[in-house]
């Protein structure tokens, strides 16, 4: 799968030095111009194996809600995990004063797979089994 994926980077790379106009690769291949500059620079830097697709695991957009919010939001209903995202957006705002919307609430509970009550009991009954 990988080996297909680089494999047609390198056809519009072919596609793009062929006519030597980027922007008719670009609009043949339906790739676009930038993509392809980054691709050969990347093909001139490292070869093959960096057209490869790169994993970042830790990465952490910069709107994202910030890390001590998101321990707060996902640590708050081991107490009370019945509660919806819009009690738990207020009483983290009231106890703890920080500032989350519900739906940033829910956005948390969807990235830890914690969304439904039942998931978010399940959780806290591992975790009780754990400690």
């Amino acid at each position: 799968m990988e080996e297909a994926v680089v494999q047609k980077k390198l056809d519009v790379l072919a596609l793009a030095d062929k006519p030597g106009n980027v922007a008719e690769a670009s609009r043949l291949s339906g790739v676009s111009r930038d993509t392809i500059y980054r691709h050969r620079r990347r093909l001139k830097e490292g070869g093959i194996n960096a057209l490869k697709r790169q994993e970042t695991p830790n990465l952490r957009h910069k709107n994202c809600t910030e890390l001590s919010i998101e321990n707060t939001v996902v640590q708050f209903p081991t107490e009370h995990p019945h509660l919806g995202q819009q009690k738990v957006a207020l009483k983290v705002k009231t106890e703890y004063g920080m500032d989350i919307s519900p739906g940033g609430v829910r956005s948390i509970w969807l990235r830890q797979n914690m969304n439904t009550t039942a998931l978010r009991v399940a959780r806290v009954k591992s975790i009780q089994q754990t400690a």
